[in-house]
């Protein structure tokens, strides 16, 4: 994996519980991340700019936001519970617009361009063994005075054709990834890219392609990793209640994360363009007037 440009690490936003965790950077909540979607209102093309995270972090009850300022300070942002929009068919997403003050925040945005779909799959026959690195919220090492991303990588270990069962009973599509997700994670963004010199079978013109590499795509959101579980065992290695192994155990966790496909998001967003006008109402509600939005 080659070296990251560091615009990354400004995308990531941190999510809490309250003001005083953000500012405490209390182990709590998650991580989300800022990104830009096509939008049209009174038939005028625009990019409307959402924080995105997990739904089950939101339902945590993790709705204040820390940003980094620009004077690589921080800043909070406390958003409003019910104005959180989930993706309709129950994916574990959620995306709450925003309007971030340019000249207080330091941000970058993840283009909706930028998502990997399934043309792209195709064309690179993206598969097993792909790089990949994550942005997430390491909450034993967070950043007090100002938000401080820690990157992970790995590699992807099974493509999302069978979904994975979540705690809810819930069945996700999901990207096995090969990258120890941990608790603050969940929401982080995954990219996955293909270094040049990498060996690709079966892609048209690839000698050509290979020359300058190709990403980073937006791979998905990291929601988890696979557990396992294990019978408590004494030093030797005899488990604790040898009669019922079973009955007590331990959480072990695996080192597979799993992400929710990028083309998840793009189809939560191509949902909201149907709720466009009630989506710009809301903003103009909470912003007193008539916000601006990036024209496209």
């Amino acid at each position: 994996m080659p070296r990251i440009h560091d615009g990354f690490l400004d995308c990531v936003i941190y999510l809490y519980a309250s003001e005083w965790d953000a500012e405490k950077g209390e182990k709590t909540g998650g991580t989300g991340f800022l990104v830009s979607a096509p939008i049209k209102i009174a038939g005028q093309d625009a990019q409307m700019i959402y924080i995105v995270t997990n739904r089950h972090v939101v339902e945590n009850g993790n709705s204040t936001a820390r940003l980094k300022s620009i004077n690589n300070g921080i800043v909070t942002l406390n958003l409003d519970e019910r104005e959180w929009l989930f993706h309709p068919d129950g994916d574990d997403l959620a995306a709450y617009p925003i309007l971030p003050d340019h000249n207080s925040n330091k941000i970058k945005l993840i283009k909706s361009s930028n998502f990997l779909n399934r043309n792209i799959v195709d064309e690179f026959d993206i598969g097993p063994g792909d790089d990949t690195f994550t942005l997430g919220r390491f909450i034993n090492h967070e950043g007090r005075q100002q938000n401080l991303p820690t990157v992970r990588f790995g590699n992807i270990a099974q493509m999302p054709w069978e979904p994975v069962r979540q705690n809810n009973g819930f069945l996700q599509d999901s990207f096995l990834v090969e990258s120890r997700s941990i608790g603050g994670y969940s929401g982080a963004p995954v990219f996955v890219y293909i270094p040049p010199g990498s060996l690709r079978h079966g892609v048209a013109n690839w000698v050509d392609k290979i020359l300058l590499g190709h990403g980073p795509w937006l791979l998905g959101v990291d929601w988890g990793h696979i557990n396992d579980w294990q019978p408590v065992c004494d030093t030797l290695g005899r488990p604790i209640n040898p009669i019922e192994p079973n009955g007590m155990q331990v959480r072990m966790n695996t080192g597979i994360m799993a992400v929710v496909p990028a083309w998840k998001l793009s189809e939560m967003f191509d949902r909201f363009s149907e709720r466009a006008e009630e989506i710009f109402a809301m903003l103009m509600r909470r912003c007193g007037g008539f916000p601006s939005i990036i024209p496209d």
